[in-house]
């Protein structure tokens, strides 16, 4: 069962205990996700960490599990918002300074976080966060993501389903089969007919079309010590996130960037030893 924590606004969190020796590793996922991508990676990081997994604000274990669900939902999908949902795991943790890994959103949420509360972090190690700078233009973000997004589908016979049918094509047919199931076994919530994603595609959507671009010059206040990693897809048009992850390095006033060419976006449910090591390395050096 995870832990539900309460962010600023009363919404609700979900925070895993994933366990391990040492001290706290929170890890945030990317939109749409939930704490179960990191299921491939936390194996190797359970020697040095005790690993928390976060589902931030309508994604995971966060939903009801009920099969009363609306469509889409009136939580407030503000980036500042998201900065709060990890607030309030830092502070069910112990209170920091803590050590932060982060996918996209999941990113993307510790620098809004960080530029606002720096004390609460150690480091922080962040795979393709997804924040854009203000010479993007006002659309951070292709406008298909948020049409793919909603036309997903959210419904399945099983979870066992889910897998098959996920599985079979991009992005997950790439994936590590255990990090895909345990995404589904977190992600979905039982209906009358079978199984339903928790983070509802039309949520998914409007997340991708609520971030705003973003001042770099501010980048520089976070001094905490990170990494930027980010997979070999910058060349792709559609490929937002790995072509600003070195911007974002350079801004972050004491990072370092590193890629992984041979991953996507989806690089820490891909390969978790390579994304384990990583992180790991990152962490060490800050002792």
């Amino acid at each position: 069962m995870a832990r539900i924590v309460t962010s600023a606004d009363g919404e609700p969190v979900a925070l895993h205990d994933f366990g391990g020796d040492g001290p706290p590793l929170l890890m945030g996922h990317g939109n749409g996700l939930n704490a179960g991508m990191w299921a491939a990676v936390v194996p190797h990081l359970q020697s040095r960490f005790r690993c928390w997994g976060i589902d931030l604000r309508g994604h995971g274990a966060t939903r009801p599990a009920t099969s009363d669900h609306p469509a889409t939902s009136d939580y407030s999908v503000a980036r500042d918002r998201f900065a709060e949902d990890v607030f309030a795991c830092v502070e069910a943790v112990g209170g920091g300074p803590v050590c932060y890994a982060g996918h996209s959103l999941g990113g993307a949420s510790v620098v809004y976080a960080a530029l606002r509360r720096p004390e609460l972090f150690r480091g922080l190690w962040l795979f393709e966060p997804v924040v854009v700078p203000t010479t993007f233009g006002e659309r951070p973000l292709p406008s298909f993501l948020i049409e793919a997004s909603r036309r997903r589908r959210a419904d399945f016979d099983s979870v066992d389903d889910a897998v098959a049918r996920l599985s079979s094509k991009p992005p997950f047919s790439a994936c590590d089969p255990v990090a895909v199931r345990a995404y589904l076994e977190i992600g979905t919530y039982p209906t009358e007919t079978g199984v339903r994603l928790s983070c509802h595609p039309d949520d998914e959507a409007r997340v991708f079309g609520s971030g705003e671009p973003v001042d770099f010059t501010r980048l520089a206040a976070i001094t905490v010590p990170s990494v930027v990693v980010a997979g070999g897809e910058a060349a792709e048009a559609h490929a937002v996130p790995a072509q600003v992850a070195p911007l974002i390095a350079e801004a972050l006033g004491r990072c370092h960037f590193e890629l992984h060419p041979t991953l996507s976006h989806f690089g820490p449910m891909e390969d978790g030893a390579a994304v384990a090591a990583s992180i790991l390395a990152h962490f060490e050096a800050l002792s």
